[in-house]
């Protein structure tokens, strides 16, 4: 929640405490399609940063290519995330007001186990609740989930930059959540079939045309955004 105050935003597991002196940087994750990561700092606390602003910067042009920007790390060190164009953040560019001067805006924030599942808090608030698979996904499941093959199931986790497990919770949530939206016996086809969504957004990249081609890209945001609107009650 923007501007939230960190001791005050909770989720199932429980308040995310109010930061201390940081020991250090302990994963960051590229979100798909965005110029934004997920921060975890002591394993402790995770937040999501828009970095839109910062890539305004003459300093931070390079960050604009997508293939670089996914190429996110953390330094050896722990204490700053960097990437391969030689542009490294601390923490101070992180947190407080050298990172508001940067234009570093802080999304949300949230406990680690939360991290990287833009759809978790949809599936645990909702009025009628459905299945929700247990943390960490069984690949078997979320292939059930999301009616896919084995080969573009593991397609789909290759494509996005996290670790395995991680990729395969963000997925399952997804596959809930679709099975919840929309009927799961037709699901199968709804996959293949022309999606306009993930052309409309990115009309340089062809393989874009379908859910299931958006998946094996490493986009799912493609389907969670306009599947989210449709569910609350937004319209296509």
């Amino acid at each position: 929640m923007p501007g939230a105050d960190p001791a005050t935003v909770s989720d199932r597991s429980g308040v995310v405490p109010s930061h201390p002196e940081w020991k250090g940087i302990s994963e960051v994750l590229p979100e798909p399609g965005r110029a934004q990561v997920w921060v975890t700092f002591d394993e402790q606390e995770t937040r999501l940063l828009d970095l839109t602003a910062l890539l305004k910067h003459e300093r931070f042009q390079a960050l604009r290519l997508r293939d670089l920007f996914r190429a996110v790390r953390v330094t050896p060190d722990g204490q700053s995330i960097c990437w391969p164009a030689a542009v490294r953040l601390g923490h101070q560019d992180l947190l407080g007001p050298a990172a508001e001067q940067l234009g570093v805006a802080t999304l949300s924030v949230l406990s680690p186990n939360s991290r990287y599942r833009p759809l978790l808090p949809y599936l645990h608030y909702q009025p009628q609740k459905g299945y929700l698979p247990p943390y960490p996904a069984e690949a078997l499941v979320v292939q059930r989930l999301l009616q896919v093959k084995p080969g573009e199931l593991r397609d789909s986790v290759e494509a996005l930059h996290a670790p395995a497990d991680i990729a395969l919770a963000r997925l399952s949530d997804l596959g809930a959540f679709m099975s919840q939206l929309f009927s799961p016996d037709p699901l199968y086809a709804l996959l293949r079939r022309p999606w306009h969504y993930g052309t409309q957004q990115c009309p340089d990249q062809v393989l874009l045309h379908t859910m299931l081609g958006c998946l094996m890209r490493g986009r799912p945001d493609l389907i969670e955004r306009p599947c989210m609107v449709i569910a609350t009650g937004g319209g296509p």
